[in-house]
């Protein structure tokens, strides 16, 4: 299985939509997020709450669902060297995504994001392993037909 750092901007898109499509997702791929992604979500509890398309109970079932299938890692566990060449990375970026980026190095795994800024910023700066939510999609789309079961 592909492993992925996640963004939260994609696990609140989940949790809003509650789609099909983010559970085939979280089932068939291995994601990794940073403990600072929980303090995100936390913020943006009730937003999530308000404009969720699911109903109560089905949003109790999709969140654990989600967050079942994300490894949380600690800020900890990233080392001094990665977080550094992250800082160096989005400091003219959004050094909130600092972490984010020092989990992509880490792990050595694409950093999977919505946030055009980041991602264009990034590549201007010639750091390859991120890609957009979108591109993901058409990619794996192509790749496999994990998207055509029913």
């Amino acid at each position: 299985m592909k492993e992925y750092v996640l963004g939260a901007n994609i696990i609140f898109s989940s949790l809003l939509s509650g789609k099909n499509l983010y559970r085939k997702i979280f089932e068939n791929f291995i994601f990794y997020t940073p403990d600072f992604a929980l303090n995100e979500i936390k913020n943006y509890q009730g937003k999530i709450i308000k404009k969720t398309k699911l109903s109560k109970l089905e949003l109790q079932e999709f969140t654990l669902f989600i967050f079942s299938k994300l490894i949380i890692a600690p800020e900890f566990y990233i080392t001094t060297e990665s977080r550094q060449k992250a800082y160096n990375l989005c400091k003219d970026i959004d050094i909130k995504d600092i972490v984010y980026v020092a989990l992509s190095i880490e792990l050595n795994c694409t950093l999977i994001t919505r946030d055009k800024p980041l991602f264009n910023g990034l590549i201007e700066q010639g750091y390859i392993d991120v890609v957009l939510f979108d591109n993901f999609i058409s990619q794996i789309n192509n790749e496999t037909d994990l998207f055509k079961l029913k």
